[in-house]
């Protein structure tokens, strides 16, 4: 009888350390990363190669109406084998809605040389892929039906948006306009801390981009103006973000802050400019650690509340959300808006994670975006845990349920070093991701091994209910109207828009809770130490009877 209470107990503690275990480490939901890119140099001998590529990075990503991938990025031929000679080159690939896809295509060569292809490529509800790019120094814009994308015959010819630039983002409303962002160097400014660092420009299209918008400087501040990520929200409403401080492509500046802005009209009028940057208690905290270390090092430093790769994505009734990391400290932080826009919450620490050394890379991006139960997901690189450790960073997808943050999914870590993440969701549920990797973080100081870049995706399917998108239609245009001149900032009427309770409070559907954990492991010992209890007193009872 002893003998059966003690396995008994055994099988009770057993299956609640196994329940608790299970729901502590749950199953990815990430499929294994695939590789996009073709084989390069680096990986094959030049000679072995069909086509003589050179290297494939900074992709972008739009989906499809019926669910299909559309992936671009930067790509390139050696013209010789002393690899002085380089065709830049747009390249193309897609996932089809069955999950297989399609051979890579080259879509365009926008140039010779080594000329960075920055791209932004979006769907617009005119069925057509609507694609912003870098060729050479100049900004390019082409569009072609969803359909046929694969095919370099079925765009449109290229029109020109600037004669120069570097970094790009595009956007399409809902009506149909196109929203074109991107930086340029602005040799008229004579900034010392910035020379002739880029600003922020903007143009709009109304007629599905046969005409654009006459030129507005959407920035103005001389001190440098990167890396824009824009959205629309469902009221029509353009939201943008960029970091202020430091222009890479020019060389010059500090990073400072993060920017947003906001148009209600379709981008004739824009909101006041606000600010991202660490709190007084975290620069505070920041002060005191330099303090007691001193590294010897007397060249400028960026302001200790600086703030770097703002990133942005906005919710189902129009709210903004933002997060970005610290340039000091490595920690990442989010604020969010429940006006859509009009004021902020206080910044707020994520947990669980860090970000990369920004002397690592001070060029990657954030991503976010929003699922059908309006949880914000964050795709980024970094580590897990607070502190570094020699490995290769993580590609590591958390997710914000409205309340809190909850524990981060590694999507890809080994010894790759992976950058500039994209995230894309379908019907609400479907979650897209692609991204580079480098075969190193410093390329450069390996001469004898060919540095090797390398487009990669991955998907998954959440257990949330399905949200179908916008149907597409045939836009009519609107006659265009001048923009508003540079400089000029009309404020909108603020119509405040609060989230509902039901959104804000409810419960995660991906994974338990983390007071559920706690909670569960609570009550198992609750229940195992009852359990031992009746054994106890129902074994001396035994005893008592048998002696009888």
């Amino acid at each position: 009888m002893k003998r059966r209470l003690s396995a008994f107990i055994a099988l009770i503690y057993c299956l609640i350390g196994f329940n608790v275990t299970q729901l502590s480490h749950g199953q990815s939901i990430w499929s294994v990363p695939i590789e996009l890119s073709p084989l390069q140099y680096g990986q094959r001998p030049l000679e072995q190669l069909e086509r003589p590529y050179g290297w494939s990075w900074l992709p972008d990503m739009t989906l499809g109406p019926d669910g299909s991938v559309h992936v671009v990025w930067y790509g390139g031929l050696i013209k010789e084998q002393s690899n002085e000679g380089t065709v830049d080159l747009l390249m193309y690939r897609r996932r089809n809605a069955d999950g297989s896809w399609e051979p890579v295509r080259e879509l365009f060569a926008p140039g010779e040389g080594g000329y960075t292809v920055r791209t932004s490529i979006t769907l617009g509800r005119d069925g057509n892929l609507h694609l912003l790019y870098r060729a050479g120094t100049r900004i390019l814009y082409r569009n072609a039906n969803w359909r046929d994308a694969s095919q370099p015959q079925a765009w449109q010819p290229e029109r020109v948006i600037s004669d120069s630039g570097y970094y790009v983002a595009l956007a399409a409303d809902q009506t149909g306009g196109l929203h074109a962002f991107w930086s340029d160097i602005v040799t008229e400014n004579t900034n010392p801390r910035c020379y002739r660092c880029g600003e922020l420009f903007y143009r709009r299209s109304t007629d599905n981009g046969v005409t654009w918008s006459p030129v507005v400087n959407l920035s103005r501040t001389d001190d440098g103006d990167n890396r824009p990520q824009v959205r629309v929200d469902r009221f029509n409403r353009i939201h943008i973000v960029w970091d202020v401080g430091a222009d890479w492509y020019a060389g010059q500046g500090q990073p400072h802050y993060g920017m947003y802005r906001r148009s209600d009209d379709g981008g004739l009028t824009w909101s006041e400019p606000v600010r991202f940057s660490l709190p007084p208690a975290v620069v505070q905290e920041i002060r005191q650690q330099q303090n007691q270390v001193t590294t010897g090092n007397d060249a400028p430093k960026p302001p200790l509340e600086t703030v770097q790769q703002t990133a942005l994505a906005v919710d189902e009734v129009g709210n903004p959300f933002v997060v970005y990391r610290g340039v000091h400290n490595d920690r990442l932080y989010f604020q969010r808006s429940l006006d859509g826009g009009n004021t902020w919450t206080p910044a707020r620490e994520l947990p669980y994670v860090r970000a990369r050394h920004i002397t690592d890379n001070n060029l990657d991006y954030y991503s976010l975006a929003v699922d059908s139960t309006n949880n914000i997901h964050l795709l980024m690189v970094g580590f897990v845990g607070t502190s570094l450790t020699d490995t290769s960073p993580a590609l590591i997808h958390m997710t914000f349920d409205g309340t809190r943050w909850l524990s981060p999914r590694i999507v890809m870590q080994n010894e790759l070093y992976p950058e500039l993440p994209r995230l894309a969701i379908y019907n609400g549920n479907q979650l897209h991701a692609v991204w580079f990797t480098r075969s190193s973080l410093f390329e450069l100081g390996q001469l004898n091994k060919r540095p090797v870049h390398q487009i990669w995706y991955s998907t998954a399917q959440l257990n949330l209910p399905a949200q179908p998108g916008m149907p597409l239609f045939t836009p009519t245009p609107i006659p265009t109207t001048p923009t508003a001149a540079a400089g000029v900032v009309i404020m909108p009427t603020a119509t405040p828009i609060v989230l509902p309770d039901e959104v804000r409070h409810a419960p995660a559907l991906q994974e338990p809770m983390r007071w559920e954990l706690y909670g569960l492991q609570a009550i198992g010992i609750a229940l195992a130490l009852t359990i031992i209890g009746i054994g106890f007193i129902g074994g001396l009872i035994m005893i008592r009877r048998s002696r009888r």
